[in-house]
Order: structure tokens, then sequence, then C-alpha cells
């Protein structure tokens, strides 16, 4: 449940995660002591990861306005880059490269993982400015 509450506060659904929140309160006072316990226990839940995600929101916002991080990401992402370029490169027009592709798996899936990475974060932080 609090994963579900954390990715509607990422896309910006905090007003209505709060209203169900509170909507969840008002069904308790209801409740008998057991199911109130219950209700009770599961709005507190909530609440948490409401402010989890609001913690890990600001972090990262701070993080992504860092100018170093971005060097030192792009010190991994421009060698995938140029890889990525050759290996297309070379297919496509059949040049004599022989691009060579990454030697091991743990290498692949790190590439897949900083390819996703890169259009998440970049896809973020464009949706950041349009809102602003």
């Amino acid at each position: 449940m609090s994963a579900i509450i954390a990715f509607l506060i990422k896309l910006g659904f905090g007003g209505i995660v709060g209203k169900a929140i509170d909507h969840m309160e008002r069904r308790a006072e209801l409740q008998n002591d057991r199911e109130r316990l219950k209700s009770e226990t599961t709005v507190a839940l909530a609440r948490e990861a409401v402010n989890e995600a609001k913690i890990m929101a600001d972090f990262n916002r701070a993080k992504l306005s860092f100018p170093w991080f971005w060097v030192f990401a792009g010190m991994f992402i421009a060698p995938l880059a140029l890889w990525w370029c050759a290996v297309i490169l070379d297919s496509v027009f059949m040049f004599s490269w022989n691009v060579a592709d990454l030697p091991t798996p743990q290498m692949q899936e790190w590439a897949g993982d900083m390819i996703r990475w890169l259009f998440y974060v970049g896809s973020g932080v464009g949706a950041l400015r349009a809102l602003r």
C-alpha cells in the first residue's frame, strides 16, 4: 500500500492521497475498537509513506540540481553513448569496425539500467521544469 501511495505522490496526486487518508480516519472513528485499531494503523502507515515520498522527492531534487552529480553520471553515460552509436553505425552502414559486445551479462544489464535511468531522470526533470 505504501508503494501505491508513494507512486501517487510522485505523480502529483498528494492532495488526493491526503483526502483518502482523512476519509480513512473518519471511517475508523465509526468502527469498533479492533477495526478502529486496524484502520488507525493503516492511516499511520499511509502518513509515513507520504512523509517518506516527500523526503525522497526533496533529496532527488537537490541531487539533480548539483552539477557534480551530472559530471559523475556523465562519466558513465558518455562512453555508453559512444559505444551505442558505434554499434548502430556499424550495423546500419556495414562499416568494418566490428564493434565488440559488452563482455559480461552484468555489464549488459548495467548498460540497460543506465539507459532506463537516463530516460526516467530526463523525463522527470522535464516534467518538473514544465510545472514551474
